[in-house]
This record gives C-alpha cells, structure tokens and sequence, in this order.
C-alpha cells in the first residue's frame, strides 16, 4: 500500500524532496525504495540500494545504538553514513513504522544532511573542551572578573595556591586579596585597563592563611552580553621576588668584596675602556683606582700588549673565559708579572656589554718557574746522557717491575733479540727465557725483588727468530721512596765467548793428543812392523798353514791399527797447506764417480746440484778428503733406497759447499761433541774423520754450519770469496 502511495500523486513530493525518502522491509531490513536525494546526499542510485541492507551504509560504532532505536514505533536520531565515495556524513534520521493489512510491515525513513551543522557543533564542543582543559590544569591563575563590581565570575582550580578551593570567591572582589599597600596601585591599573582594553601590574597576594605571595597580573577586557568583564592571568613569581632580593644584597657583598680583597679588579667596556678599578689595585700596582681608569691599556708590557688583545678579542668573539700572564708596569717604573682571569659580559641577547678580569701578582712564582726550567734543562741534559750511554752500552739493559713485567729496554736489547721495545715493553720477562731455565730465573727475580743477595746466572734467552742465546746476568732491585719497585737486569750475550771456549776446549785437547802422538806413534809403529813382518813370513810357511786364516786376521787388525796411527800422526802434525786458485764443481765432479760406486754398493744414490760459483783458493787434496769423510758419513746415516745431495751455490761473497743425507738427524748433546777425537757413533769408528774434516775447514779459514732435524742433515762448508779471516776458528753449530 506505501509504494502506491509513493507511485500516486506523492511521487512528486518523493522524487524532489531535499531529503532521503527511504523505505525498507521491517523484517529483514532490506531497502525496497529509495528516492533521487539518496544521489545528492549519499552519491548512490536509487536503483542500487533497491534489496540492499539498511545496516550496511551506517557506522560500525552506531549500529548497536540504531537497533535499539528500530524496535520503537517512531523515532529521531543521528547518526553517520557512509557515501559512496567510502567516507562518512552527519545526518538526522526520522522512522516511522506502517503496518499494512495483509502486507508485511515496513519502515518509512526520512533522512536530512546535517553534516555542516554537526561538524560546526563538534568543533565547537573541541574548541570549549581545549580551552577548559588549558584553563583547568594551567599553572597559572585564572580569573574573570566583572569590570565595574571586581568580583570574582570564574576562578580555575589553580586558585588552590591561594588555598581556595574552586568555586569559593565566586561572588566575591577580588581586591580584597591585595594586599593593603598595593591597593592603590591596583585600582589605578584596573582604571587604565578599561580604557587601554588590556595592561599588567605585579602586586603582593595575601593568602588564605593571610601570607603573602607575590603576582605578576596580565589582563584584558572583553565585552560580553551582560556587560564588561576583565579576564586576568596571574602567576606566582614569589621565586623570582626572592631572587632579586637575593641577587641585590649579593650584589652589596660582592662589591663589598671587591673593594677589599686583594686581588685587583677591573671591568672593560666595549671599547676596551676601563670603566671600574678596585682599591686594591693600589697596593699591587701603586696607582690609584682613578688613576688605572685614566690610563686604559697603557701599562701593559708592548711586547705582551698584542698577545694581551689577541686573547681578549678571541674570548669575545667565543664567549669563552680568559686567562693569560703579561707584564704590567709598576708606579715604580719596573714591570711586574700578573696572572689575569675573567669572564664576558654579555646582555640576554648575548651581546657583549663588557669584560671583568681579576689579576693577581705572580712575579715570584715567576722568578721560581724559571729556575725550574733551568733545572729541568739540566735534569733533560743528564738524562739524554744517561740514555745515551744506555742505548750505546753492549750490555743487555731491562728493567722489570714487581709484577714481572718489563718497563724499558735498551737498544742493545733489541738489536740483540730481534724485539721491538714495543713488542717486548710489558710483556712477563719469563716470556723470554727458555723453558727449561725459567723456574731457576724465577726464583733469582724473587729474591731480587725481596732484596736478597743473588748470584749471578746464566741462562738462554729465545730471540724473535727462535735463535737462542746464551747471557750472563746481574741485576739490583729498583726503589721508589724507599719502597722496591722492581729491578733492573744487565746482560752479557756469551753465546760466542762458549763457543769459542768449547773450540779452545777442543783445540787444547788436540795438542795434547799431538803431543802423545808425536810421543809414542813411531815407538809403536817400530814393533808393529817387526810383528807385522814375522807374520808375513809364518804366512808363507807351510807349516803353519792350519793357522793361516788366524795369521790373516792378525796382520789385517795390525794393518788397521797402523792406519789409525797414520790418521793419529795427520791430527798431530802441523801442515801447510798448497792453496791454489781451482774450481771446487771440478774436484766434486772428479770425486762423483767413486762416491756413486760407494752409493751403488750400498743402495743408495748420490745427487749433484753444482750452481756456477767463482774459483777459491784451496788445497785439492784436502777439499777431496773433507768431501769424501763427509759424504761417506751421509750416506751411513741415509737409510737403503735414499738418497745423498751434494749442492753448491754463492751467497754474497761466501761460496757453499753442502752435503745433505736423509737419517734420523743428530741430537743436540751428539753435535756439540762432533769433531771430538775418538768420539764416535759408529760400532767400528774411530772418531777421527770430522776431526780431520774440521782442521781441513779450520786451515782453510772456512765455517762449518750443522743443520739437523728429523728428516735429515746438512753439513755446509762456507768459504770466502776473498782472503779474509773469521775470529779464532769459528765454527756454528746450528740445531
């Protein structure tokens, strides 16, 4: 029956209608008409929000609120809508329900746009909301007033400073809580307000209590519609009151200070012009305060006056405080030093107003610094000595502190070890030592750092290379107001001093033996010759041909006793040797094919690596001997199936000769003995072959190096280019 309605001669009124004309099934809510305004209002065709939901286009937070509203047989309400462009609008809707016979009911819906008027409302109430809020939790008191009357319309909550609680001088005038004194002042102010419209006064308050508190008032008059009233804002600045006072009797003592303490005191305007001179400045510079304002910047000292300037111009230009020494002329006639501090004046915009400088008299201190640079001087040149004479010293120098830490090394030290003083300065001494001498060098560094008597010691320090070194140490401990601080270790390298004592050792035994040698070797050969003939002659009888294979043994054992006798007789025997200038490739490729024949016996192989090197001066026979022992040697200590280099090369001015095998290696206590007469390894050896090979070296002024590890040795003979001589037969022995 209602869409007849709508389709009659109301269509009209439906289709131009302002509003929405909107009806929908009351049952499932969904839209069953919609005239042309939904376009206007919302932006959607009649046609399609035909079958859709009423809910659908209303806001999420209202929904609860509209269905409560449905359920009632009419109704007004507002409420947002959702446009078609995805955004919301204010609007009032009014509902009626109809209920038609024998037809479901509907809901007729009329919808107005108040989308202008509600924004305008709610900003309205955001705008009363902001200012009640700032009224009511600013820390400032604020009040309105009737302009005429004085009393009191509104008071915020700041009001409680006061102890008034809100609400309680409502009604009542506001001049009755200035205080008495400053009445007058106030209602001249108050007069002037109206007629300048707004005006300020700082006036005292009295307090419920009845204290005092001090105010500093703006207010303003505004015009309302029952008449003229003042809306003044007051704030406490009872602090600030204090403060000033505060700031006055300072102000009072400070130039009571100023005028009677002994340092001087001046204040420079912005010309550099002295403006104030304390009293005291007559007894530290003779003049009077007037006298000093008269003179400016003229006593300054002309050699300090530039650097004077400089300093204060670049404190002025940073704002920075000042502090400088010049030289100040005297009433006397005579230039006195002074130590000057001061700091910037500057106004609340930071701009310079002025400089205050307080100076004190430091001619004396002065006087005292320079005698100290003159001791410092001497003290710097006794030093540089010392430290020279330690740095130039061939001692290791160090001294550790109680932690065993090392603080300082010489130069000696370093050159000696390898070490930076960087790498070594802080680091534990122990760290230095060997490992099998460190718990002996520990206990001497304790009792060292208890005072107690230490002997001296030697142990081996390990260098950056892995070299060691053998030192003979003495050291004292450190002290530091009579407290031991540390101590300080000096250390003689005597690596090459053992050496050479070993070789001395070696060498006194050799002329001992040459001496027995020259003693008893032809005594014995004598009746060794005369056995050995009468059983040359026993082997050629036949009568003794039973015995033959013991007769052989017998004259093969003395012919091996005379050829140690021969090689006793060689070590004994002073030789001169026939140096002559040969290629030393040429006697190893003249010894090449024996030395294989011995390598092929024995399966293994002999290895030539001959480099071009110069001619040498040398005894050929010699050389070939000491290659042959040499060799030989190799290739008993090679295992079956190795092999044996022999390798030549130059390095600088020092030709190589080496023979490399692949044993086991040589132990440490083994090489330190190689050389020895009789010393030997070997089941059968004598002990005399490197014995010989080291005087063959010893007389060619030539170096044996001995290089030994697991996977082999190598023996490097090293010569001189040129004629030279090593200090007293020195001979490496390298592990």
């Amino acid at each position: 029956m209602l869409l007849d309605i709508l389709k009659s001669g109301y269509n009209f009124i439906a289709e131009y209608s302002t509003e929405m004309i909107d009806v929908f099934d009351r049952e499932s809510l969904t839209c069953i008409y919609a005239s042309p305004a939904n376009y206007r209002i919302l932006g959607y065709k009649p046609e399609t929000l035909i079958g859709r939901h009423f809910l659908e286009l209303v806001h999420p937070e209202e929904l609860e609120v509209l269905r409560d509203f449905l359920n009632q047989e009419k109704g007004a309400v507002e409420l947002r809508l959702r446009k078609k462009e995805g955004y919301y609008v204010w609007v009032e809707m009014n509902w009626y329900i109809i209920q038609q016979a024998g037809e479901p009911d509907c809901v007729l819906i009329v919808t107005r746009d108040i989308h202008e008027r509600k924004q305008a409302e709610l900003s309205q109430q955001l705008s009363e909301k902001r200012y009640r809020l700032i009224s009511d939790n600013a820390r400032d008191l604020i009040c309105i007033v009737d302009a005429n009357s004085f009393k009191y319309i509104y008071t915020s909550p700041s009001y409680s400073l006061l102890d008034y609680s809100e609400g309680e001088l409502l009604g009542q005038s506001f001049i009755d809580l200035i205080h008495q004194d400053d009445k007058p002042m106030a209602f001249h102010k108050l007069e002037d307000w109206k007629n300048q419209g707004w005006g300020s006064y700082k006036c005292r308050a009295i307090k419920k209590d009845g204290t005092l508190i001090w105010f500093d008032s703006l207010g303003k008059l505004i015009e309302t519609p029952t008449g003229l009233e003042f809306i003044i804002i007051s704030r406490d600045i009872t602090e600030s009151k204090q403060v000033e006072e505060a700031l006055r009797s300072s102000e009072e003592r400070l130039r009571e200070i100023t005028d009677n303490m002994l340092d001087g005191i001046i204040l420079l305007n912005w010309d550099g012009i002295i403006n104030y001179a304390s009293p005291s400045c007559k007894n530290l510079l003779g003049y009077s305060p007037k006298a000093i304002m008269a003179t400016s910047l003229d006593l300054v000292h002309p050699g300090d006056r530039w650097q004077f300037i400089r300093v204060i111009n670049q404190a002025i230009k940073k704002r920075s405080p000042v502090r400088l020494e010049f030289r100040c002329l005297h009433a006397k006639g005579d230039y006195i030093w002074l130590e000057a501090v001061g700091n910037i004046l500057t106004d609340n915009n930071n701009h310079y107003k002025g400089l205050v400088l307080a100076f004190r008299d430091i001619e004396a201190r002065k006087q005292a610094e320079q005698k100290a640079v003159e001791n410092e001087s001497r003290l710097i040149e006794q030093y540089n000595c010392l430290n020279t004479l330690i740095n130039k010293m061939n001692e290791f120098c160090y001294t550790y502190d109680e932690n065993y830490n090392i603080t300082f090394v010489n130069k000696r030290t370093t050159e000696g070890t390898g070490y930076s003083q960087k790498e070594m300065i802080g680091r534990c001494i122990f760290d230095f030592v060997h490992p099998d001498d460190r718990e002996r060098v520990r206990s001497f560094a304790e009792q060292r750092l208890k005072d107690l008597d230490v002997d001296r010691c030697e142990h081996r320090l390990i260098c950056k290379n892995g070299q060691e070194l053998l030192v003979h140490i003495k050291g004292s401990p450190l002290f530091n107001n009579g407290k031991i601080t540390g101590a300080i270790i000096l250390c003689d390298d005597i690596t090459e001093y053992k050496k050479l004592q070993s070789e001395m050792t070696r060498l006194d035994q050799m002329h001992t033996i040459g001496e027995i040698a020259a003693g008893i070797a032809h005594e014995i050969r004598n009746p060794m010759t005369t056995v050995n003939g009468f059983l040359q002659l026993l082997l050629k009888d036949e009568d003794f041909n039973d015995k033959r294979e013991y007769l052989e043994i017998m004259i093969e054992e003395l012919n091996r006793a005379n050829g140690i006798i021969g090689e006793f007789l060689n070590l004994a025997r002073h030789k001169i040797v026939d140096l002559k200038a040969c290629q030393i490739n040429q006697i190893v490729r003249s010894l090449a094919p024996l030395l294989q024949a011995d390598a092929f016996l024995s399966d293994r192989t002999i290895i030539l690596k001959l480099e071009d090197v110069p001619d040498l001066l040398l005894d050929v026979k010699e050389i070939r001997q000491l290659i042959i022992n040499l060799v030989r040697n190799a290739l008993e200590a090679t295992p079956c199936g190795g092999m044996v280099e022999i390798l030549t090369r130059q390095e600088n001015d020092v030709v190589l000769l080496s023979i490399k095998d692949q044993g086991n290696g040589i132990p440490d206590d083994i090489i330190e003995k190689l050389g020895t007469p009789f010393f030997s390894t070997k089941d059968n050896g004598t002990g005399l072959g490197l014995a010989i090979c080291f005087g063959i070296i010893e007389r060619h002024k030539a170096r044996l190096n001995i290089d030994s590890s697991s996977s082999g040795t190598t023996f490097t003979v090293k010569f001189k280019c040129e004629p030279y001589h090593f200090n007293e037969q020195e001979i490496d022995y390298a592990n």
